[in-house]
């Protein structure tokens, strides 16, 4: 065998050893922009988010795909700009409120849990 043939393969024996790439992972994470409100259909900031931007009001999620799929959200507002995920689609019951510049990886420990229903975003300080 000649030299460029024993490179080839060992290059195909490397590439084969550390397996395929998997591009599902490399693209299951959508980044949140500045000024955004990002809510994910999956824990860890996983899935396509539905963003709105921090400065709008309040929202019904009832008839979007992140109706009672609300597992992580991401608030990149400007503070005083708090988000409020709420049970009701109406802006009442159990809610799960994220100050400006944080994130939850898993709404699944806190009060409204992945059944959020409606989103409000206000200057009211959360607590």
């Amino acid at each position: 065998m000649n030299r460029t043939m024993l490179a080839a393969a060992a290059a195909c024996a490397t590439v084969a050893a550390l397996g395929p790439a998997d591009p599902a992972d490399a693209a299951a994470r959508v980044r949140c922009g500045g000024g955004q409100v990002c809510i994910y259909p999956q824990p860890n900031f996983r899935g396509t988010p539905y963003v709105r931007r921090a400065t709008d009001g309040g929202v019904s999620l009832i008839g979007t795909p992140i109706n009672d799929r609300t597992f992580s959200v991401v608030n990149n507002g400007r503070s005083p700009r708090t988000a409020r995920i709420y049970r009701s689609g109406h802006f009442s019951g159990s809610y799960t409120c994220i100050q400006a510049g944080t994130s939850i990886a898993d709404l699944r420990g806190f009060a409204v849990g992945q059944w959020g229903s409606s989103l409000k975003l206000n200057n009211d300080r959360c607590g």
